[in-house]
């Protein structure tokens, strides 16, 4: 199996791709990019920092559930 390199996306594609998407679709990615860097940047041995982690994974799955029926590769794996 071969190494797949990303290839970074023009932010006029981007835009493109964007206006055929529904709204509520593109507000979710949104919050779903949000809910992720914030988990990912309470990731300390706290249980203040580990509360919001759990927090910021809840509402991550709670963006998979509105982005699973119209894309499944918009969906996080491992936010349950």
């Amino acid at each position: 199996m071969t190494n797949l390199v990303p290839i970074p996306v023009p932010d006029a594609v981007s835009a493109f791709k964007a206006r055929f998407i529904a709204a509520y679709v593109q507000a979710a990615v949104r919050e779903q990019a949000d809910t992720v860097r914030e988990a990912v940047s309470h990731r300390g041995l706290d249980v203040e920092a580990q509360a919001d982690r759990e927090g910021a994974l809840a509402a991550a799955a709670r963006t998979n559930k509105t982005l699973a029926p119209s894309r499944q590769s918009l969906v996080v794996r491992g936010a349950a």
